[in-house]
């Protein structure tokens, strides 16, 4: 009797579903812009963020303020990314290619900054703001070749940076667009990620530059793909929820009308509607928690800026796309992601510093 007991006891626990996995992750972005006076606070930021224990941490971009668009450069950044003690994904900001100076530009804006530009300092910056200098894209370095630095240095395996790695699909190896290797997807405890190449700084389109305009749009394209191959594998896994992580603050302060519930920044017409649109429509037709994460704007925020309100009596349209905007410097700080998909709500945030 009491064997049989202990079988049906045994046959109960295995005809219960097994429980979700609850983990964390920690997003962060916009660090260390002045090196003399961020790097310690830096450090001390990534051994909070260790002691956390997260399954790992995204960068949102701009890993650096002012600085040239070397290889030394990004390798330095690499050299800090190995400080985490568990993956890093990351995604590039503006800083680290489409807003690259030339090193006399660099060192003059940063005694500006500084308040201590001199007389050739301002002769050499304020012509920068003129109309004939911004037609021949005059004191910038070269964006597309820092992009290609990036992608060589950081993407060169299918696989995180940190102090561990961890597997990761890269767009060029499941699509047939072949170079934006930094859109990389991966999958946790049920949950569906992916990261976006969209850079703050009008998503790195520039209209007087025929081979950064051509670059934009194809690379925007191959964001909307990856978007929609991101919501296809969620729905294919049926996954509890999605998370898109990009640089870009793709909202301002203002009513967006029908089509958000905050302002697009730069409108309908403008670098982000495409992208917007497809997180917007993809998400709502997932119907799941879909939570976007970005930098950029240096202020930490959590909302629904999607969200459309239809009144009283009808549901809000768009309220299952959720934002964090991370903090930026001065303010060095982290937000630790709660992930339980056993809550109708899966992710809550936490102030990380």
């Amino acid at each position: 009797m009491l064997r049989l007991a202990a079988v049906f006891g045994v046959l109960l626990l295995l005809a219960q579903p097994a429980r979700a996995e609850t983990f964390s992750f920690v997003a962060l972005g916009d660090t260390a812009y002045n090196p003399a006076v961020d790097y310690p606070v830096y450090e001390a930021l990534i051994a909070r963020i260790n002691k956390a224990r997260p399954a790992f941490s995204i960068h949102v971009g701009d890993t650096w303020g002012a600085l040239p668009c070397t290889e030394d450069q990004h390798r330095s950044i690499l050299g800090w990314f190995a400080k985490y003690d568990h993956p890093v994904v990351y995604t590039p900001g503006d800083n680290e290619w489409a807003d690259c100076r030339k090193a006399d530009v660099l060192e003059a804006y940063s005694r500006y900054v500084s308040g201590k530009a001199t007389p050739a300092d301002l002769a050499l910056l304020l012509p920068l703001r003129g109309l004939d200098a911004g037609m021949t894209s005059a004191g910038y370095d070269d964006p597309l070749a820092s992009l290609g630095l990036i992608r060589k240095v950081f993407f060169d395996k299918p696989q995180s940076v940190g102090g561990k790695t961890m597997p990761l699909v890269r767009q060029p190896d499941v699509s047939a667009f072949k170079d934006t290797a930094e859109n990389t997807r991966w999958e946790k405890g049920g949950v569906v990620f992916a990261t976006v190449s969209a850079p703050g700084s009008n998503n790195g389109f520039l209209m007087q530059n025929e081979a950064r305009a051509a670059e934009a749009i194809a690379r925007n394209r191959a964001n909307v793909d990856w978007i929609k191959a991101t919501f296809a594998e969620a729905k294919a896994r049926n996954a509890k929820a999605v998370v898109i992580s990009l640089q870009a603050a793709m909202f301002v302060d203002g009513d967006g009308g029908e089509f958000s519930g905050k302002e697009l920044r730069g409108g309908f017409e403008g670098p982000y509607y495409w992208l917007a649109l497809a997180i917007r429509d993809l998400g709502a037709r997932f119907g799941k928690p879909v939570l976007l994460i970005n930098g950029d704007f240096h202020d930490f925020i959590v909302d629904r800026p999607f969200m459309v309100s239809q009144g009283e009596v009808k549901p809000p349209l768009y309220a299952n796309i959720t934002r964090l905007q991370v903090y930026g410097a001065p303010e060095l700080k982290a937000v630790k992601v709660g992930v339980d998909t056993e809550t109708p709500w899966v992710f809550s945030f936490e102030p990380l510093y």
